[in-house]
């Protein structure tokens, strides 16, 4: 008997595991001090990779209150986000090289193929469920205090 079939089967299981497991995001603590000054947690996945950030929120419908992804890239530049294949609404936020908050996109429609841009180069740019901003009060003067 030939063990061919044996071997394509163990090929396709490895090669399927390794797709999976490459796309796994890192979860990490964040800090931010919002407008007020304040300290605020989240529990963000980093998408800090071209594979990462391209997937992003896409398929998730249980996106927890404080938790959140944070796409990080090694140069400042404009950015642009879409809802394509989220079926959550979130609070898109950006954010310069030093941390500072440049603008936010509330309530964002799912599914949405609608351009979010940054109004200004961003570094860093987090997703949180819809109405994080206004719950956790990030905007003007809002910094990301441990983004390294």
């Amino acid at each position: 008997m030939s063990n061919k079939p044996l071997f394509l089967l163990n090929f396709i299981v490895f090669f399927l595991y390794s797709l999976n497991s490459s796309a796994e995001f890192l979860k990490k603590e964040l800090l931010i001090s919002n407008s007020d000054n304040e300290l605020k947690y989240f529990t963000v996945e980093v998408a800090d990779n071209d594979k990462l950030r391209s997937l992003g929120f896409m398929g998730r419908t249980d996106i927890p209150e404080g938790t959140g992804m944070l796409f990080i890239w090694n140069d400042e530049a404009y950015r642009n986000f879409w809802m394509k294949n989220t079926p959550s609404s979130l609070d898109i936020i950006f954010f310069d090289k030093n941390g500072y908050f440049i603008n936010v996109q509330e309530n964002t429609i799912p599914y949405s193929l609608d351009n979010i841009p940054s109004l200004k180069p961003s570094k860093y740019v987090l997703e949180l469920i819809a109405g994080s901003s206004k719950k956790f009060n990030l905007y003007n003067h809002s910094r990301i205090i441990n983004f390294n």
